[in-house]
């Protein structure tokens, strides 16, 4: 694994420098590559500072905006998750998560995309004192309401996968009586189908997978969970040859998903 050192110089290094600013609250802008963290503070050398090294220091409180780009290493975490490469996504969201991590409310800032997708890469390699702990800093610091009810969404996974499932549907009752995005609702859906099958109501499940791809299409990283749920509570419920025909949706459909490759060795095609 490469270091966090090495890690973070690529980040810093992989999108235009002049894009990547703090804008303080006098509406100054100092370029991140004019700056380095140190003691808790950005700290700028001053110019003609000589072997002295005359420098002067802001604190993380005077950055009121950041104006930078969308780190390119999002988009790359989120396709290893989604194709089941979870270590791997961890490993390249970390950087990010860490380098915005003074700024978790700051406009501008990334870390609040970049904690949910470490929270899921932790919970999908079942660390869930990890992915709990991960969840509850998204809900205590982050600003953006869709990220604090995607990591209240984890807090009740966590608890499906302490075999606690009652737990885990109370968590969603509260959750939904809120106003939720139509990604926080297809993903409640799939967790309420993982909670009726873990209770053997397959029926009742299979209803829950089947409402995704009908009412919430759209999010299509979501239709490989919701195929390969509704093909085990087809095979589950007694009807193989629906099942069958989700397995081959879902392999033929979503080829370089991990739901692709359980699939194919679940139902032997």
């Amino acid at each position: 694994m490469k270091s966090f050192a090495c890690a973070l110089l690529a980040l810093l290094c992989a999108a235009p420098l002049s894009a990547q600013r703090y804008i303080l609250k006098d509406g100054r802008a100092l370029n991140q590559a004019d700056v380095v963290v140190k003691n808790g503070r950005l700290v700028r050398a001053l110019a003609g500072g000589g072997d002295g090294a005359a420098e002067v220091s802001y604190s993380f409180s005077q950055v009121v905006r950041l104006d930078w780009p969308e780190p390119p290493e999002i988009e790359a975490a989120t396709t290893l998750l989604a194709s089941g490469k979870a270590a791997e996504a961890q490993e390249k969201i970390t950087p990010v998560y860490s380098l915005f991590s003074p700024f978790t409310a700051t406009p501008g800032s990334w870390w609040s995309d970049a904690a949910v997708i470490r929270a899921r890469a932790l919970l999908a390699q079942g660390k869930c004192p990890e992915a709990e702990s991960a969840a509850r800093a998204i809900i205590s610091a982050a600003a953006d309401l869709d990220d604090v009810q995607a990591a209240q969404l984890m807090l009740a996974e966590v608890q499906l996968r302490l075999n606690k499932p009652d737990i885990a549907d109370a968590m969603l009752d509260e959750i939904l009586r809120k106003h939720t995005p139509s990604e926080i609702e297809a993903r409640a859906l799939l967790l309420r189908g993982d909670i009726a099958y873990a209770n053997k109501q397959f029926d009742k499940a299979l209803e829950f997978y089947l409402q995704v791809p009908v009412f919430h299409g759209s999010h299509d990283e979501l239709l490989p969970t919701a195929l390969l749920g509704s093909a085990r509570a087809y095979k589950a419920y007694g009807d193989p040859a629906r099942a069958e025909r989700a397995y081959l949706d879902l392999i033929s459909g979503y080829p370089a998903s991990s739901e692709a490759a359980i699939g194919k060795a679940e139902s032997k095609l």
